[in-house]
């Protein structure tokens, strides 16, 4: 009985404290917080003057769901390879599309994340670049100036060692899981797959192009490139991005299924 009271007692004080307020505030012995200043973001620059600095936002130009090389032809695909791609894109076709990484949620991968449709960030720190993608929210991180391990873990987005080679950043990365896609009609790789990217700043840093080199005996008969660009943006803030929540493409069986 006793703690039902003392429950009670506390309710009522509670509900006394708008009261008390009031008249502490009348009184000119209270005063409400200050409201919370506006956040100020400080003012970017992107230019050659340090060619090495990479930081802020950037967002791809020309985007392109399908990877192909200069000269718009598809990259130098073994037999199997080949043979993997049309099965994709005749399953797209058909309506019946094969589930790939991002379908399922998982992480896209490298090289493809690097084409996706949305704003990068890149952040220095010692000894360490970071890529964090606005798409899945993917987190690259670059081990910068170590050895490549002999060997890596399998994952999603890779091992990563980037060093500089006078003005270009160049990223090396192993150990990619096969589960990810190269692009998003269907070219594959195995878990050999070697990726070289170098990146470097053009148009007085208004630009940030990747020379992207794929390497996969398995998939491709010699060494293949495609180029990204991408555009400084510092206007633009990386945004959440929840693909689990409303998922309108849950893949079931294996095949992407729109909902």
């Amino acid at each position: 009985m006793n703690g039902r009271i003392a429950l009670l007692t506390g309710v009522a004080a509670y509900s006394l404290l708008p009261a008390l307020a009031l008249g502490q505030e009348a009184a000119g012995l209270y005063r409400p917080a200050a409201p919370l200043p506006k956040p100020i973001y400080a003012p970017q620059y992107s230019s050659m003057e340090n060619q090495r600095d990479l930081s802020g936002v950037w967002f791809i130009r020309d985007y392109n769901r399908r990877f192909r090389t200069p000269m718009n032809t598809l990259p130098p695909l073994t037999p199997y390879g080949r043979a993997e791609l049309d099965k994709r894109i005749k399953a797209e076709t058909d309506g019946k599309p094969y589930a790939d990484a991002s379908t399922h949620c998982w992480p896209h991968g490298i090289p493809r994340v690097m084409n996706s449709p949305y704003p990068i960030q890149i952040i220095h720190s010692p000894g360490k670049l970071t890529i964090v993608h606005e798409v899945a929210h993917n987190i690259r991180q670059i081990h910068m100036d170590q050895p490549m391990p002999e060997k890596v873990p399998t994952s999603f987005l890779g091992y990563s060692v980037g060093h500089w080679d006078g003005s270009t950043l160049v990223i090396e990365t192993k150990g990619t899981d096969p589960r990810t896609w190269i692009d998003e009609e269907g070219i594959i790789h195995s878990d050999q797959l070697y990726t070289i990217e170098r990146l470097r700043k053009t148009e007085n840093g208004e630009t940030l192009e990747n020379e992207v080199t794929m390497i996969d005996p398995v998939f491709f008969t010699r060494p293949w490139v495609k180029k990204i660009n991408y555009s400084w943006r510092p206007d633009m803030r990386i945004s959440e991005y929840i693909c689990e929540e409303n998922n309108r493409n849950a893949p079931q069986n294996g095949v992407t299924v729109a909902k």
